[in-house]
């Protein structure tokens, strides 16, 4: 033998640990050099996940995925939809992750799952999809609450379903033919008025959800163009006529009483004030006296015109104390 060792198609039984001896023949001594360990593997091959149970995996149910394969396995990752996927509350992993285990399943965890499965000298990958079957639940019925006789009107009913679902419909407790989502009609009559039940059935899970849509078929011309009623427009109008109305209102009540607080006017220096009514004031001392004539001084009732008129102008307050038994004061 020499100083080198050449193994030729190795198998795995040949790993372990190799050391090399050296002997002298005329000193008689032996050298052993350190072990070298070698570890022959087996290229990966034959990767598969299994999925139990079997398809149709119901939502709330649990799940197993099991990753296998041939060859010397060294590690295994999971992922879903290209994302690395971690132990977590409904997630669990076992046997050096060649289980995975989703404690009750839900909608979110449908998707394609791979395992990859590697050594330091090859690797492979294996992948499954998961659909969770589901539904139906968050039904809705889309579509008019009131239509004029004769006009096309059309309802839309959905449901989250997982196969998607059958629909039926039943208008006042009939059923009407067909499994449509939608149910049409071109020409609405009275008789259309009532209440619209759609029914969502998913096959698989055997689940029923039902909705229900009302609808009245009124008569021609009692909607106006964008839905409303001839009573609500009328009371929307009333409503703006009335709003219109108390904003006059006010006004008028804080112009009025503007004018009556209204700083007084000054002549001159003096103050002078002036009467908005200038009509003659009798003093009526007994029941029966006849009362006494009016003032008859011209130029004292020329002052007072002229003292009214600029009242009236300027909206200057009057002072009953001031011509008292002469002239009634007014705003």
């Amino acid at each position: 033998m020499g100083p080198e060792l050449r193994l030729e198609n190795i198998q795995a039984n040949q790993s372990g640990s190799y050391s090399c001896c050296a002997h002298n023949t005329r000193t008689l001594r032996y050298q052993t050099s350190e072990p070298s360990d070698i570890t022959v593997l087996e290229p990966i091959s034959g990767a598969t996940i299994t999925t139990s149970p079997n398809p149709p995996i119901i939502e709330g149910n649990s799940v197993t995925l099991t990753c296998d394969a041939s060859g010397s396995i060294i590690s295994r990752e999971w992922m879903m939809v290209g994302q690395p996927l971690y132990s977590g509350d409904n997630i669990i992993f076992s046997e050096n992750n060649r289980v995975l285990f989703i404690n009750s399943a839900n909608r979110t965890d449908s998707g394609e799952y791979l395992c990859g499965v590697s050594n330091p000298v090859s690797s492979k990958n294996a992948s499954d999809t998961v659909n969770v079957i589901y539904g139906p639940d968050g039904m809705e019925i889309k579509g008019p609450t009131e239509i004029e006789v004769g006009q096309k009107f059309t309802l839309t009913c959905s449901a989250d379903s997982n196969p998607p679902a059958n629909y039926t419909w039943m208008l006042n407790g009939t059923e009407i033919p067909g499994h449509s989502p939608e149910f049409p009609k071109e020409k609405s009559e009275y008789s259309d008025s009532g209440d619209y039940t759609c029914t969502a059935t998913n096959d698989v899970t055997r689940i029923k959800t039902s909705e229900v849509h009302k609808l009245s078929v009124k008569v021609e011309g009692s909607l106006s163009p964008d839905g409303l009623s001839s009573g609500a427009i009328a009371g929307i109008v009333f409503g703006g006529l009335l709003v219109v109305g108390v904003a006059v209102g006010v006004s008028v009540f804080f112009l009025r009483k503007n004018g009556t607080n209204a700083d007084p006017v000054h002549q001159g220096g003096s103050q002078q004030h002036v009467y908005a009514n200038p009509s003659p004031v009798y003093e009526n001392t007994r029941q029966n006296q006849s009362p006494p004539l009016p003032l008859t001084d011209s130029k004292n009732i020329y002052d007072t015109r002229i003292m009214v008129s600029f009242m009236l102008d300027h909206k200057v307050p009057c002072d009953c104390n001031t011509v008292k038994n002469v002239f009634m004061c007014c705003l």
